[in-house]
């Protein structure tokens, strides 16, 4: 795309355009991720103004910018609004995709994102949102950046409160739609937990084809024209079953009609059968046999923080510590306690429940004493109403410093196969844990 071709676009009005013909390579919302062939778009924040990094972005070779104010440095475009601006320009690129695909959904949605675009490559040439780059601000920048001659784009779409998902699928338009599952998460904003399920279901309005686990059919039948679900009931079409972790990873079958698959995955999360189930269901949407191609799901790696397994000596460490919320955690818990070996559960708060904190953190702790798990570690202000559950049982901990966490930890990892799985909101930076673990 060319500077002259955004002025088109946008309707903007070329700020001193000395090469209308220059090139855009990528999109960038950070100056100091300018470079030669980068287009910087200024955003405003609530501390910090964009514009204000105008002039570091040229000088890093940035071959243009957006600005909404007066300035007179090289090849820019005056706007009203820049993300407005960026905004067009995305919807703009989608235009020339053959498919989109929109994949939102309380958890489950990242992993289930990664497994589409790694099936779909090896037929198509797919582009997928990086990192957690699915909100207001980052899904108009991964539409921006779509490649040239790219046929199908894989969207995650996050969502805070009502409206939010409507905004973004209003700006990339996904024939196909994926929810992934519904829970408490984001239930802050949302207000409750019947807000979750209205604002999650604004994924299916004006979509082409639906994709839904079985147990939500009914919250959103009156929704749906065009649908396919998945889950382990007789109604689904794409079926799991014989789940079962082991020591390897995750193994279980994934049947389409008469057509069945047994799958070995290296991944130790039972509902990773629930993202594969929801990725073999676009591959029916876009006219592929979703058996024939899952074989190689068992070459299948979790990005970082998303379950992904390392290793540490004797340590198999289940790097859950992106984000969390109830549903996750209670599946992580589920999990680790099928998981042979010594187990260790690392777990901080799960944000953003407002109200609903205390009870959804306490429910935690009943899941926890369901299982044999040998050894919990707690951290945060919200996890003690999870150890005032679970404080009489043994070799459980609470802490208000990662630091102590992490000697306690040291203290009672034992030189024999031991798992440790951590896991906590975003905003607990549960890696720094993980990370000491590596360098220890």
């Amino acid at each position: 795309m060319k500077i002259k071709e955004v002025v088109s676009i946008t309707a903007g009005k070329p700020i001193n355009l000395v090469n209308p013909e220059e090139k855009i390579v990528k999109f960038v919302i950070d100056s100091r991720k300018s470079g030669k062939g980068t287009f910087f778009v200024p955003l405003k924040g609530s501390n910090v103004d964009g514009h204000d990094y105008i002039q570091d972005a040229v000088n890093k070779g940035a071959v243009g910018y957006f600005s909404s104010k007066e300035t007179s440095f090289r090849n820019g475009i005056y706007v009203n609004n820049t993300l407005e601006a960026l905004t067009e320009v995305g919807k703009y690129k989608r235009k020339y995709l053959r498919k989109a695909i929109g994949v939102t959904g309380t958890s489950g949605k990242t992993t289930t994102k990664e497994i589409i675009s790694f099936l779909l490559s090896q037929q198509f040439r797919v582009y997928a949102t990086e990192g957690n780059y699915n909100n207001e601000i980052g899904h108009p920048l991964t539409l921006a950046n779509i490649p040239e001659n790219t046929e199908i784009g894989i969207f995650e779409l996050g969502a805070s409160k009502k409206g939010d998902i409507k905004r973004l699928i209003n700006i990339s338009q996904p024939e196909i739609r994926v929810l992934t599952s519904v829970g408490y998460g984001h239930v802050e904003g949302f207000g409750s937990f019947e807000g979750v399920i209205e604002g999650k279901g604004e994924i299916f309005e004006d979509g082409e084809i639906s994709i839904l686990p079985d147990k939500l059919f009914n919250y959103y039948r009156k929704k749906l024209s065009k649908f396919i679900l998945f889950g382990s009931s007789e109604e689904a079409d794409i079926k799991i079953s014989d789940v079962k972790v082991t020591t390897s990873g995750t193994e279980g079958r994934i049947k389409y009609k008469s057509d069945g698959i047994y799958l070995r995955i290296p991944v130790y999360n039972e509902a990773v059968f629930y993202n594969i189930a929801a990725a073999s269901a676009v591959l029916y949407a876009v006219d592929i046999n979703p058996i024939e191609n899952l074989k190689i799901l068992e070459n299948f790696l979790l990005p970082e923080g998303r379950g992904k397994v390392l290793k540490k000596g004797n340590i198999t460490i289940i790097d859950d510590s992106y984000n969390a919320n109830p549903l996750s955690v209670t599946n992580a818990v589920r999990t680790l306690n099928k998981i042979p070996g010594y187990r260790i559960l690392i777990l901080g708060d799960m944000l953003e429940l407002g109200k609903y904190s205390e009870k959804l953190h306490r429910d935690i702790g009943e899941k926890i004493l369901e299982t044999d798990i040998d050894l919990v570690l707690l951290y945060g202000k919200e996890m003690r109403y999870t150890f005032e559950v679970i404080k009489d049982r043994k070799a459980s901990y609470y802490f208000e410093d990662k630091h102590s966490l992490f000697l306690k930890l040291m203290e009672k990892i034992m030189d024999k196969e031991t798992v440790l799985l951590v896991k906590g909101s975003r905003g607990m930076r549960m890696e720094e844990i993980i990370q000491k673990v590596l360098q220890s």
